[in-house]
């Protein structure tokens, strides 16, 4: 509470810049916008923190509230339409344990639904992500969404000169039946450096599935959850000045290569000290 307060506290507000985004990402990520250009704060600035501490606060009821929570990965540039506030049922004994069958079971709900998510396991290799929330259902029929989230990072042009990347566009947004009801974003500067989001959302199945042996290197070393399947989500952090991977991840040429390729933070370790915004999100979290 009180590095909420402190946060919310700062009269220091860092640079701000106009930038260019892809075609119609401004449209889709705050309906009613229109163009290609945006402005908002260069990182590292304290007043998008405080926007995203609030949207943790709401992250973190919607998740308390929810029956089910679903992580689904999104190639670049390829923004999300499905903000629904129901979904058709499955047929009955429809199995949706894990994010790929949502995403499978989605796919037939909701017509084109199926090009906008891309199938994973694990972990995925771009940085945008949807989540939805599925609530407590009072008819047989449907199933409600409480709330989708979606988390992008695209291009930041010059507007006055297009072939000049700025950095990094990041903005994560909250929508219910379709709306915009929170945000928060962010422009990160071009660093210099490699620079990677990835992955920020790691899926962590039962331990029990152990049993059906499907690769170590690739898929039973995530077989770690004792009774729930849950996940670790990562947010960009307004307070952080770059995406730039650190300096120490690298051994022997290989990303987190000091951990064995049993280990599953092989695949994630990187984005440790990253970001003040990682949630431990369980994929079923109100029964």
């Amino acid at each position: 509470m009180a590095y909420a307060t402190f946060v919310r506290a700062q009269q220091r507000f860092s640079d701000v810049a106009t930038v260019r985004l892809p075609t119609n990402a401004k449209s889709n990520f705050y309906p009613g916008q229109t163009g290609t250009d945006i402005s908002t704060y260069m990182a590292p600035n304290y007043g998008s923190l405080a926007r995203a501490e609030a949207l943790r606060e709401k992250f973190i009821t919607d998740t308390a509230q929810s029956v089910a929570v679903y992580c689904l990965y999104r190639a670049n540039n390829v923004f999300n339409t499905v903000r629904p506030a129901s979904i058709a049922s499955p047929p009955p004994g429809t199995r949706m344990d894990t994010p790929e069958a949502f995403r499978t079971y989605l796919s037939t709900a909701i017509s084109g639904s199926g090009s906008i998510f891309t199938s994973y396991r694990n972990t995925g290799v771009t940085p945008n992500y949807s989540v939805f929330f599925l609530g407590f259902s009072q008819t047989a029929s449907t199933i409600p969404v409480l709330a989708v989230y979606d988390v992008d990072f695209v291009e930041a042009k010059n507007p006055s000169a297009t072939s000049t990347i700025l950095g990094t566009y990041a903005s994560v947004r909250r929508y219910v039946n379709g709306g915009l009801t929170a945000y928060y974003d962010v422009i990160y500067r071009v660093s210099g450096e490699t620079e990677s989001f990835v992955p920020p959302v790691v899926a962590f199945e039962r331990r029990s599935l152990k049993a059906i042996a499907e690769g170590s290197t690739t898929i039973d070393r995530f077989k770690l959850a004792a009774e729930q399947p849950f996940y670790f989500i990562f947010w960009p952090d307004p307070a952080v000045d770059s995406l730039a991977l650190p300096g120490n991840v690298n051994t022997g040429g290989v990303l987190n290569g000091s951990y064995g390729t049993t280990d599953p933070r092989r695949a994630y370790n990187h984005m440790a000290g990253r970001t003040s915004f990682m949630f431990t999100t369980p994929m079923f979290p109100s029964t």
